[in-house]
């Protein structure tokens, strides 16, 4: 070890025996923006004013909605995270009808080193938000095994399916639900690699009519409210 590492460690230790009594702060958070604590209706016109396009459902509609989404885009190849689950309401070998005939479903079950070809040619990918947040208007995702990352980046449209309940106030209150989650889904305190936030469509790919991976996200972006 340098003699300045030990210096500065040596000084932090006479430091606190002469102060062992240093408060332990829970982490907290109070925002500086004026809220009307309509969360619903708050989430809503600010997601829209980042350009998203929600859409109003329910359990007992989701999936016609959804349904409807695919059809209307002209969908042809749909990526979905095995981890979409909405009891009784919303099955993804159900989107499958007369009417989308020509739409190929295709589980995320495997690695992109594995099929990075047939990925970077979807279209369209279904995917479960997490949260919203309501005073800035974005949705939060995490990622594990059964929630690529990717599946939100990659395609040119990506329909989020979001529950009403799960939208909060704030940005902190939403890591804070995403971090129980996942410490629930794993059965221990080992967080995800990734938290992300997603504020709506990219502009630039947008602009620039395609979609590049590690520059872009989707050109259009849904966000379905159950």
């Amino acid at each position: 070890m340098s003699n300045s590492k030990e210096f500065i460690l040596q000084r932090l230790r006479d430091s606190k025996a002469h102060n062992p009594n240093i408060p332990n702060f829970e982490p907290h958070y109070k925002g500086a923006m004026k809220l009307t604590h309509e969360l619903l209706e708050e989430f809503i016109t600010n997601h829209t004013n980042n350009k998203s396009i929600i859409v109003h459902s329910n359990t007992e509609n989701i999936l016609h909605d959804v349904k409807e989404i695919l059809k209307n885009e002209g969908a042809k190849k749909v990526l979905y995270n095995p981890d979409i689950i909405i009891a009784n309401a919303f099955d993804t070998k159900s989107l499958n009808d007369e009417n989308l005939s020509n739409v190929e479903l295709i589980p995320y079950t495997y690695s992109v080193d594995e099929h990075r070809g047939e990925l970077f040619s979807i279209d369209t990918s279904i995917v479960q938000a997490r949260c919203g947040v309501a005073n800035i208007g974005v949705i939060g995702l995490s990622a594990n095994p059964n929630a690529p990352r990717l599946s939100s980046l990659i395609t040119n449209t990506c329909i989020y399916l979001l529950e009403k309940q799960h939208i909060v106030e704030h940005m902190f209150e939403g890591i804070e639900l995403m971090k129980t989650y996942e410490k629930q889904l794993r059965g221990n305190d080992v967080l995800p690699s990734n938290l992300i936030f997603v504020a709506g469509p990219s502009r630039t790919a947008d602009i620039e009519l395609q979609t590049v991976f590690g520059v872009h996200g989707p050109r259009k972006t849904f966000v379905v409210l159950y």
